[in-house]
């Protein structure tokens, strides 16, 4: 192989978020036709405890007209708001959606037909957070201001990409492990890669774990509810699919 041509086959590789097909790695002089291949997917994965959350609430009212639902709704929205901004946290940590109003039917079966029940309102609240130890605390809140649905948490890691790239080198290393192992058990050597790429278009493949919530009761029975919650880390991982060809065992090759 020339020297243009290793030159031009390292910058190829050098950028594996792209992939090289195996027939551009052909052109490029890396997949060398005729000889036996080895073929691995590298796996990586990184855990990392969140460090922030997002709580997602939602309230809804059904009234006979869809002012007097919207008022309900906006009522309860706003004293949620009021009781959170006594925790006197960032601005936007309070993020309320615009409100939705639609009728409401029931088939009447004496009639057959739709009739008019009312309306509902309904309305959204996502409250950002970097201090867990404030959930149970604003879940009283919402509770305490007519807030009907706990939507459920979405926790994230902020510096994300620093663990994509984490799990994406344990993907490569565990790749050269696989390749090596089935090289030597069959008494080969692993050679030249012949085409290099990320699974699943993407550095990394993320699983927020769901977090677990469990009332603890006191040994009193008048006592409060205490609230605990049980924070999974989140997984970030990586996959890469290589295919290196293979030389015959003793023998060097510049």
């Amino acid at each position: 192989m020339t020297n243009f041509k290793k030159i031009v086959l390292a910058l190829a590789l050098a950028v594996p978020m792209l992939g090289v097909t195996q027939a551009q790695a052909a052109a490029l002089g890396g997949c060398e036709v005729g000889k036996a291949k080895v073929e691995v997917v590298g796996e990586g994965e990184v855990k990392v405890m969140p460090d922030r959350v997002r709580l997602n609430y939602s309230v809804s009212a059904i009234k006979p007209t869809a002012d007097e639902a919207r008022r309900e709704v906006e009522k309860t929205v706003t004293a949620f708001s009021d009781a959170f901004k006594a925790l006197k946290l960032d601005d936007k940590a309070f993020v309320a959606d615009s409100i939705n109003i639609f009728p409401r039917y029931e088939y009447n079966e004496k009639l057959k037909k739709q009739e008019l029940q009312g309306y509902e309102a309904r309305r959204n609240v996502d409250i950002k957070l970097t201090d867990f130890a404030l959930i149970g605390k604003i879940n009283d809140m919402a509770i305490a201001a007519g807030i009907n649905q706990i939507a459920g948490y979405e926790y994230t890691v902020s510096d994300r990409k620093k663990y994509e790239l984490e799990a994406a080198k344990k993907a490569i290393e565990d790749a050269k492990v696989k390749a090596k192992l089935l090289a030597d058990g069959f008494g080969v050597k692993v050679g030249t890669p012949c085409t290099l790429s990320f699974q699943n278009n993407g550095i990394a493949v993320y699983r927020n774990a769901a977090p677990r919530m469990m009332a603890l009761a006191a040994a009193a029975p008048e006592s409060n509810v205490v609230s605990t919650y049980s924070i999974e880390p989140t997984v970030i991982s990586s996959s890469v699919h290589v295919v290196l060809n293979l030389e015959k065992a003793g023998k060097d090759k510049d």
